[in-house]
């Protein structure tokens, strides 16, 4: 969960279809915060935690360094 409660109220909306409907789009499924992930932007590698998402976006604390990435950058 993220600190904005529109972001809170819209994932929390997901989880109740899922739990109602059965069902979950896992190509799209986005990292949680404190989670471990690599990736590459604009040809660098990268690896590090997720701080914060916004959306398909997120700041990862890459070893002291923050970086913003997209999701679809994320390789692991």
């Amino acid at each position: 969960m993220t600190t904005d409660p529109h972001t809170n109220e819209y994932l929390a909306a997901i989880e109740g279809m899922n739990d109602t409907y059965g069902w979950r789009d896992t190509s799209n499924t986005l990292p949680a915060l404190g989670d471990f992930v690599s990736g590459c932007t604009a040809g660098r590698r990268w690896s590090g935690r997720v701080e914060s998402i916004d959306g398909d976006r997120m700041t990862l604390d890459v070893g002291g360094a923050w970086i913003t990435a997209s999701a679809k950058d994320i390789t692991h």
